[in-house]
């Protein structure tokens, strides 16, 4: 019998996991999950991998009896897995030369850059850490017919004609021709899956599990895209979309339930599960008939979109004894919440979180902390309301750092548009010929959108000790309590009204700018933005985008808090408004500007999209009015 290796890179043993599991075990084949270690399954958070050394990990793998499985599924979630996943791929292959199957959402988007870009640096050798295969969409698309072709002599045997044309009937795979002469990528199916392959449990509590009814988001096919970070929308297209219709489930899990009586616990891991009034009534009726086919109180939770819900909904959630609701409320400001499409404003957020309560539901917020765009105004609400949610230790507030646009989402494409993305290598390499070994780019930021914001996000990473951007990070997590991180959350909404005092950092940049530009002789708020944004033109953005999200970028980001910064510097006559709607900047001002430069350790400047600017010859200019200046400071 064949023995398949499971693992997935997520902090807990995850939905994902559950369904691979189900999958191996229909299949006949016997899933290995860490049982030779006394582990239930092997799951592995990004942070803890970035920390494990290569040689520990392969000797994990290898006691956890990975080296004598047939076949090695990975579901790797995150764009940061780029960042650990050549770790994995490298010890799993140290171990074994059977086949590595890669699959999640990131792999269904960047498949070409993961097997293209496919070597890493370890122990000063260029190892090829690409995955054998990659399945794109859902599993149970693929891996049916995938597993029954391969073993553990897959990958080193000679493919011929016949294996190969069973390869290429398989839809959604991606797979190296042998020696990694081609690239081959199947075409994409975006079948809905059967309503058996969207239910699914998995275990991860001594008295509660989770199960989902729905394995795709409506509201990536209602807005055509889905939300501004997610890029499941980008492989789906806008036909994919499963929920079940039936109550098929109400058997399976009543026996489940029956067989472990400990289990007094059921979270719905759907953030659609208010779809439709009709579709939540339904699922709360089948709800209901497993409570009585049970003999005893099971209670529920679900995930909630905070639009559409009202009281008639709320009061059949009760009636199924569902007592807690997690609302995706992510911005809690009005503008900014339109703008990232989440298609509710903050009174319908108020209104939804009321009538839970009203009807004995406590809802429980989940929220983002630092959204693109967002200004101190933004980030202060979102501590605040985040702040209310934590009561004698108990938090019903999660609280997301997502720093990082997903690969193929709108947010990619709207700073990929705009000149925006960051770009660091990550530790996947391509071979050229000529040039040796190129890495692979990746996105990790969108910085200094509002640069004040970005200081508190850096002062708040220092609190939680997160070191790097590049993880996406959900508090109360693993390692923090509801105590401490109401603390952080009190720091950074005091970091905020403080900031809202001096605006210091686009202080400084104003200041500059009004300075260098037109000779000292003012301008207008159209220019001075312009100068900081490089005169973005809406243009650059994709028509599709340019529709829904308008302007983006520093201009607009910055032209929120302009006014507010502005009466700052005004009121303390360090700036001056002429009376042909001019700012310039006056002889305090200039006093001012020298003592904040002082101020700064770098000896260049970095100012929005300007550029970056010589401390030294700022201080030139500074020290002599007269001087003439110099055209490297001049960034149009």
């Amino acid at each position: 019998m064949k023995k398949i290796g499971i693992i997935t890179l997520t902090r807990q043993n995850s939905l994902a996991y559950s369904v691979l599991k189900r999958i191996v075990e229909d299949l006949g084949y016997t899933p290995v999950c860490g049982e030779a270690i006394g582990a239930d399954c092997l799951f592995f958070p990004l942070e803890e991998l970035a920390l494990i050394g290569y040689d520990f990990l392969g000797d994990f793998f290898k006691k956890a009896g990975l080296s004598d499985v047939d076949t090695i599924l990975v579901s790797a979630p995150y764009s940061a897995n780029l960042f650990v996943l050549p770790k994995v791929i490298w010890c799993l292959r140290s171990i074994t030369s059977s086949p590595i199957i890669l699959g999640g959402n990131e792999a269904s988007n960047n498949y070409r850059n993961l097997m293209r870009y496919r070597f890493a640096a370890f122990a000063n050798k260029m190892i090829d850490v690409a995955p054998d295969f990659i399945v794109r969409g859902p599993a149970e698309n693929a891996l049916p017919s995938l597993l029954p072709l391969l073993d553990k002599t897959a990958i080193t045997k000679k493919w011929d004609r016949d294996f190969l044309k069973k390869l290429l009937e398989i839809r959604n795979i991606v797979f190296w021709f042998p020696e990694r002469r081609a690239l081959i990528s199947t075409g994409f199916s975006s079948q809905d899956l059967s309503e058996k392959d969207i239910f699914s449990f998995v275990r991860y509590g001594e008295k509660t599990i989770a199960i989902t009814l729905q394995r795709a988001c409506i509201w990536a096919k209602k807005s055509r895209g889905g939300c501004l970070f997610c890029s499941i929308a980008s492989q789906f297209g806008n036909d994919f979309h499963c929920a079940v219709s039936s109550d098929f489930f109400v058997e399976e899990l009543s026996a489940f339930l029956r067989d472990n009586r400990e289990v007094k616990y059921v979270d719905i891991w759907d953030d659609t599960f208010n779809i439709s009034e009709d579709w939540t009534a339904r699922i709360c009726g089948y709800l209901k008939t497993v409570n009585s086919k049970v003999g005893r109180e099971i209670i529920y939770t679900c995930f909630l979109r905070p639009k559409g819900l009202n009281e008639n909904i709320v009061k059949k959630m009760r009636e199924a004894n569902i007592r807690s609701a997690f609302v995706g409320a992510d911005a809690l400001s009005e503008g900014l919440s339109k703008r990232l499409r989440r298609g509710c404003t903050g009174a319908e957020l108020n209104k939804s979180i009321e009538t839970l309560a009203k009807g004995r539901i406590q809802p429980n917020l989940s929220v983002q902390l630092f959204s693109p765009e967002s200004v101190v105004d933004d980030v202060g609400m979102t501590a605040t309301v985040a702040f209310s949610g934590i009561k004698n230790g108990k938090s019903t507030v999660h609280v997301h750092l997502y720093t990082f646009p997903l690969f193929g989402s709108d947010l990619y494409r709207l700073l990929e548009a705009r000149n925006n993305l960051n770009r660091v290598p990550s530790p996947l390499l391509r071979k050229e010929d000529k040039i040796g070994f190129v890495p692979y780019f990746m996105a990790y930021d969108y910085m200094n959108y509002d640069p004040d914001v970005e200081e508190i996000k850096k002062r708040t990473y220092r609190l939680l000790d997160i070191s790097t951007p590049f993880y996406v990070k959900t508090y109360p997590g693993d390692h923090i309590d509801g105590n401490r991180l109401k603390a952080v959350l009190r720091e950074v909404r005091t970091w905020c009204v403080e900031t809202k005092k001096t605006h210091t950092i686009k202080s400084l940049w104003y200041m500059i700018v009004l300075l260098l530009e037109e000779k000292g002789g003012g301008l207008r708020k159209e220019e001075l933005l312009g100068f900081l944004s490089r005169k973005d033109a809406t243009l650059q953005i994709p028509e599709s985008l340019r529709r829904t999200h308008g302007d983006f970028g520093y201009r607009y980001t910055l032209s929120r808090s302009f006014d507010e910064v502005m009466s700052i510097l005004i009121r303390n006559g360090w700036v001056k408004r002429t009376g042909k709607k001019r700012f310039r900047l006056s002889i305090e001002g200039m006093n001012k500007l020298k003592w904040m430069a002082r101020e700064i350790e770098e000896r260049h400047l970095n100012i929005a999209a300007y550029g970056k600017v010589k401390k030294m010859e700022l201080f030139e200019i500074l020290d002599d009015p007269g001087h003439s200046f110099p055209s490297s400071l001049h960034k149009p």
